[in-house]
């Protein structure tokens, strides 16, 4: 996260792309980003890729993204967020598209996980202080409250009873597999 712009303002004003493609014409107030083959029935999905089955092609790393400020009650970001250019960018999108008290889940590999470490793809590299609330604030990220935050041994559901796993990890790659975090979005 060393080579990230922080300071850099987006004009999220609508554009030639921003199609304001509307959640309540479509009576889905969820939106799964970057949805990949997780089509999730009931969900807006959204991905760039045309081998994928998605309700919006879009690209993740150009803004805005074709939605209407105050759309979703509720986002998913799956294993998007460590491929994309900004992550800091996207979440300032996610925030203009969110209504207020909306739910917002991102799930990202951990830093120190086999998978993260071996996939060329990945931009990005999160730990379980990634969002604390200090760095949200140094991000311009204060309207995402953080309610929950979360170690997912879903590959290798032994690796949770290893003990002290916050010291061993400075040691061991693969220690940890995904990291949930869950935020509240709280709007002035």
């Amino acid at each position: 996260m060393a080579n990230m712009v922080f300071n850099k303002k987006i004009d999220f004003k609508k554009s030639e792309k921003q199609k304001n493609i509307s959640p309540l014409k479509n009576k889905f107030s969820k939106l799964n980003l970057g949805c990949g083959e997780d089509y999730k029935s009931g969900w807006i999905n959204l991905d760039f890729r045309n081998n994928v089955n998605a309700d919006v092609k879009d690209d993740l790393n150009k803004f805005p993204y074709p939605f209407k400020e105050n759309s979703f009650d509720e986002i998913l970001l799956k294993m998007i967020l460590e491929h994309l250019d900004n992550p800091i960018n996207v979440l300032k999108e996610v925030i203009r598209i969110s209504k207020n008290n909306a739910r917002i889940t991102v799930i990202v590999p951990h830093a120190f996980s086999y998978a993260n470490n071996t996939n060329i793809q990945h931009k990005n590299r999160f730990t379980e202080n990634s969002f604390e609330k200090k760095l949200l604030k140094e991000y311009e990220l204060e309207e995402l409250e953080l309610v929950n935050k979360d170690f997912l041994f879903s590959v290798n559901k032994w690796k949770k009873y290893i003990p002290f796993k916050g010291f061993l990890k400075i040691f061991f790659n693969g220690i940890y597999d995904d990291l949930l975090f869950e935020f509240q979005i709280r709007k002035v």
